[in-house]
């Protein structure tokens, strides 16, 4: 799917992800940056799609680093690697990817509709994006990400903590602010990890490099 995207958007994307600006992309190759709102949220801009007649929702995003993540990201230096955010509209076929903190709380404004929602932890020594290594995925979940028994869970017994997420869109209607917590998996640790988005793209990109 991102090979819709034009080489030099999609590689000026990458480089500012690696360089930490917190650039955001569609498929249409538009290009644009969150930045910390007052209240220390990173707010991830959705200004690309929106018309005069879409009603939107917010979204507060939180993330569920375990130990074997955490540990990834503090391996040599974090810099060597790259969080970003994949938000999938089912009604306009449309992809949203973006740049996160992984201390960092995030919200977005979605125009009401059907969405998928994903994580990436990357390899950012790369120069191409779709090469870059798959380290972990992020997916949708509902139980609480502060219950201790998630975490020993995960650590005991790695592939069992897909029982704890799932992958399928999260319908936005009216009624808002909605709250997604997305729980990062080592994709070493749970083989089938990268077939979950493999699927859900229906692409083959998916791979290790991505």
């Amino acid at each position: 799917m991102l090979t819709r995207i034009a080489d030099k958007a999609l590689n000026k994307f990458w480089r500012d992800a690696s360089a930490g600006k917190h650039p955001i992309i569609d498929l249409k190759g538009n290009l644009s940056y969150s930045f910390s709102n007052e209240d220390g949220l990173l707010y991830v801009r959705n200004d690309f799609t929106a018309s005069p007649y879409d009603e939107f929702e917010f979204v507060f995003g939180s993330l569920f680093l375990p130990d074997p993540v955490q540990e990834l990201l503090s391996e040599d230096s974090s810099n060597d690697k790259v969080l970003l955010l994949m938000v999938y509209g089912e009604n306009t076929q449309n992809l949203l990817l973006s740049e996160l903190d992984a201390s960092t709380d995030y919200m977005l404004d979605l125009p009401r509709g059907e969405y998928s929602f994903f994580g990436l932890i990357l390899d950012a020594g790369t120069e191409d994006l779709l090469d870059s290594t798959i380290y972990a995925i992020g997916l949708p979940c509902e139980d609480k990400l502060n219950d201790p028994d998630l975490e020993s869970s995960y650590i005991e017994n790695p592939a069992d903590i897909l029982e704890f997420v799932d992958p399928s869109p999260i319908e936005i209607t009216g009624g808002g602010p909605y709250y997604l917590n997305l729980l990062m998996l080592d994709a070493e640790q749970i083989p089938d990890c990268p077939l979950l988005l493999s699927e859900f793209l229906e692409e083959d990109f998916v791979q290790s490099p991505l």
